[in-house]
């Protein structure tokens, strides 16, 4: 789980402005709370297939957006996503390091899936899975063990 969100290179896609949705695209705005503190930065990826969200391969995420952190909740909106499901993932990097920050097997830095149970574990791609369409809202608490 330590390489859940190691970023190296990747370019921000798909959070750009608001413009005029085409009939097969759409938004999907993500709301995140639960953040401890405004340190660092948070890290959202939306992702369209199964392998690459199971697998936190944040190279095949098809929007990435990096906000920075606030006080209690952020929120971002994806713009001109295809039709289809997507997986969401969040990090709240503190760091600014571009991982997960772990205490061995324990994440020190917070984090959410749409819908994580408490385990803390990632769900499968369709339990998951949201659309993306006019209204689409989805909120993720971040969790934090330590």
């Amino acid at each position: 789980m330590q390489h859940l969100f190691a970023l190296g290179t990747v370019a921000l896609i798909a959070a750009e402005p608001a413009f005029a949705q085409s009939a097969e695209t759409a938004p999907l705005t993500i709301d995140i709370a639960g953040l401890r503190n405004a340190e660092g930065s948070v890290v959202v990826a939306a992702f369209d297939q199964a392998e690459a969200f199971e697998n936190m391969n944040i190279d095949r995420a098809v929007a990435l957006a990096v906000l920075p952190a606030s006080s209690e909740r952020v929120s971002v909106t994806l713009h001109n996503l295809p039709s289809g499901p997507y997986a969401v993932a969040v990090l709240h990097d503190e760091d600014n390091d571009s991982e997960l920050g772990m205490d061995g097997q324990v994440p020190t830095e917070g984090y959410s899936f749409a819908a994580m149970g408490p385990s803390g574990l990632p769900p499968k791609f369709k339990d998951a899975a949201v659309s993306a369409a006019p209204d689409a809202r989805v909120t993720l608490r971040l969790k934090y063990w330590q």
